[in-house]
């Protein structure tokens, strides 16, 4: 009997809702950090995801204990997401207004409360979500997936010396296919990239590769990727 009653008067752990929102602000912030590394802000969005991902260390911690954490982690994103606001730190704000809406979405307390708080953080755990889905699929996943539409050929750094270099590229290789012809130069390479319409049969596209291969200074020619040549 004494089990029992050491059972059940042990505290409560947080509500499902609020869990299932703490878990969204983890994920969202797991995210934005991948874009951050991506940038090369690993330095300071990996320590700001940690901060996100702590409160799912407390979801079958008391109550009370799960609010206190996300209050603090959520405040905590905020103000430093205030001051680190030029370097990006921003983008963990969904998060820690998710967790800020966590923490008093328990039905069990106050129903009323818990509805607004746990509505507005399912909204914003959603747009957050999508809007991390369309930023993957525009900038990663549909380029992926896409039959490139451009020719880069790599030319020497004195290639673009000759002012007549490009015009003379981009006049002659209109004639065999090519919509623009357009000229880079940069400390990673010197290069054309030269952009074919889709209806562009295979021999043609040949015909134009081959012909860009054979201007003066071209030392290589390949499909760039959409990702690289939108």
């Amino acid at each position: 009997m004494t089990t029992d009653l050491c059972q059940d008067s042990a505290p409560a752990s947080a509500h499902w809702l609020q869990r299932s929102l703490a878990v969204s602000a983890a994920l969202i912030a797991v995210l934005v950090t991948a874009w951050g590394v991506e940038l090369g802000l690993a330095s300071l969005h990996v320590p700001l995801c940690l901060g996100a991902v702590a409160p799912l260390g407390f979801l079958r911690a008391p109550a009370q204990r799960f609010r206190a954490v996300c209050m603090t982690a959520g405040l905590g994103l905020l103000g430093l997401g205030l001051l680190a606001f030029l370097m990006g730190a921003f983008v963990f704000w969904p998060s820690a207004l998710i967790l800020l809406f966590a923490a008093p979405a328990d039905p069990r307390r106050r129903p009323v409360a818990a509805r607004v708080t746990g509505g507005l953080g399912a909204a914003l755990a959603t747009a957050s979500l999508a809007g991390c889905g369309a930023y993957a699929w525009y900038f990663h996943i549909a380029p992926a997936l896409a039959e490139p539409h451009t020719y880069r050929a790599e030319v020497g750094r004195a290639w673009f010396q000759d002012r007549r270099g490009l015009g003379d590229a981009d006049e002659r290789l209109k004639q065999v296919g090519a919509t623009s012809v357009t000229g880079q130069q940069s400390d990673a390479g010197s290069y054309l990239d030269v952009r074919f319409a889709d209806r562009l049969s295979a021999p043609e596209r040949e015909t134009l590769r081959n012909e860009i291969a054979r201007i003066p200074g071209v030392n290589k020619v390949y499909l760039c990727p959409v990702s690289d040549c939108r």
